[in-house]
């Protein structure tokens, strides 16, 4: 079914039936997985969406912008989470991380803490030469973050700007809970 609804899913977009257009009041520049997320959780996408705008927009409203800014942000959220353990250990605040100084920090650790420290810092060196270099750090970092974000949530955040019904360039909190209202009552 699923196989058939994605095949379909061009074919609708471009000239859905009457009867597809009530039932699914989505804008049909969703992708196929945003939407599909999107109808089987509506009320998870509202507050995914009231969050994102109150935390991210101004005046009960986002934009597009805005909303790359939030998901920008989150990005350097996950960097900064996988760094830190990095930079504590970095005793002499060179950027780098040698051996010695991730061997004085695991000392202070606890027996994961310790392990955990040694086998990242392992993970990170790709050349083996027991340091991390800055450039070793950061393409760490951003390995990270592309394991601990899944591109769904990113879609449903960018999903926020196609519920611009008025297409004045920014969507409200009101048109968001137009639309989901519009949806729960074709159920």
């Amino acid at each position: 079914m699923r196989a058939l609804i994605l095949l379909l899913a061009p074919l609708l977009a471009v000239a859905p039936p009457a009867h597809a257009q009530e039932a699914t009041p989505l804008p049909a520049s969703l992708p196929a997985e945003v939407a599909e997320a999107i109808l089987a959780r509506p009320d998870r996408f509202a507050d995914l969406a009231a969050d994102l705008i109150h935390g991210h927009g101004t005046g009960g409203a986002i934009t597009p912008a805005a909303i790359d800014t939030a998901i920008a942000i989150d990005r350097a959220y996950l960097r900064t989470r996988a760094l830190r353990p990095f930079h504590e250990a970095d005793l002499d605040a060179d950027g780098t991380l040698t051996t010695a100084e991730a061997a004085a920090r695991a000392a202070t650790l606890s027996a994961p803490g310790r392990a955990r420290l040694l086998r990242q810092m392992t993970a990170a060196d790709a050349d083996a030469d027991g340091t991390l270099s800055p450039t070793e750090l950061r393409t760490h970092a951003e390995a990270e973050v592309a394991r601990a974000s899944r591109p769904l949530d990113e879609g449903l955040l960018r999903a926020a700007a196609a519920f611009d019904s008025n297409a004045d360039g920014q969507t409200a909190l009101a048109e968001i809970t137009r639309a989901m209202d519009a949806l729960a009552t074709t159920d």
